[in-house]
């Protein structure tokens, strides 16, 4: 693990913060070409970027803080300073809701820019996810059994930011490998004649699910009736998702008949 790739005097540059810069960064140049494909002005994609790097930051510091509130008393200024801590669904929900009002005041189609969007989603969490697991940040799995079927998938993290040298299970490249196969599907329905908004409600269920499924094997504290904090945000995109969707199809029907 590679929790700080370089270090010199004050400065400090570690490999989560790499791959987010990294993923943001490859996530606008997505999102510059899909909103040129649909003949929307590029300049938005710059203007998304500006609110959803503070934002996206801000936000996911805010819901692991809220997560992991009794820590937080105790130990406040460790906590909001430490490189390790961030909640994706904090920065996505904080990075969305700002995102949704520039889009607004620039007078486009909020869905129509949301599933322009879907890809650029799948490849910035990717990216993401994958930082987790080089900084070693402590959102791992359960500890694997000897007994346990895939046993062979266990990792330790030594020398993480949140240190273990006993083998568990790495759940965000479990993520990192679903990210991938869900950008893939989203850059081949995004050819298709859907209503504006389909893919992007789509994409919703399809990150929405998976991360409910992995909560299972992690260590998270626990938020309300036996679920994690990012199962009950998994399961409101989910929900959410498939609203969007029915009411979409009931639109697209009354208006064929």
């Amino acid at each position: 693990m590679y929790p700080i790739l370089f270090q010199y005097k004050l400065i400090s540059i570690g490999g989560y913060g790499v791959m987010l810069g990294l993923g943001f960064y490859l996530a606008f140049l997505l999102l510059e070409r899909e909103l040129k494909l649909r003949n929307i002005d590029p300049e938005l994609a710059y203007k998304i970027l500006l609110v959803a790097i503070p934002s996206g930051i801000i936000g996911s510091k805010v819901f692991h803080i809220l997560e992991h509130w009794n820590e937080f008393l105790q130990y406040p200024v460790e906590m909001i300073f430490s490189g390790a801590g961030l909640s994706a669904y904090g920065g996505f929900l904080m990075a969305f809701g700002l995102s949704y009002i520039v889009i607004k005041r620039s007078k486009v189609d909020v869905l129509t820019v949301c599933d322009a969007a879907t890809p650029s989603m799948a490849l910035g969490y990717c990216f993401g996810r994958f930082g987790c697991h080089v900084a070693g940040d402590g959102c791992y799995g359960i500890l694997v059994k000897p007994y346990h079927a895939l046993q062979w998938l266990g990792t330790s993290y030594p020398n993480g930011i949140v240190p273990t040298s006993s083998p568990v299970y790495p759940t965000p490249l479990f993520e990192v490998f679903v990210s991938v196969l869900v950008l893939g599907f989203m850059l081949q329905l995004r050819r298709k004649e859907w209503p504006a908004g389909k893919l992007f409600f789509l994409y919703m269920i399809l990150n929405g699910l998976p991360r409910f499924l992995v909560e299972f094997i992690r260590t998270n504290p626990e938020m309300a009736f036996g679920f994690t904090q990012a199962q009950v945000v998994g399961f409101f995109l989910m929900v959410t998702g498939i609203i969007g969707i029915v009411l979409l199809d009931r639109k697209k029907a009354a208006e064929k008949a």
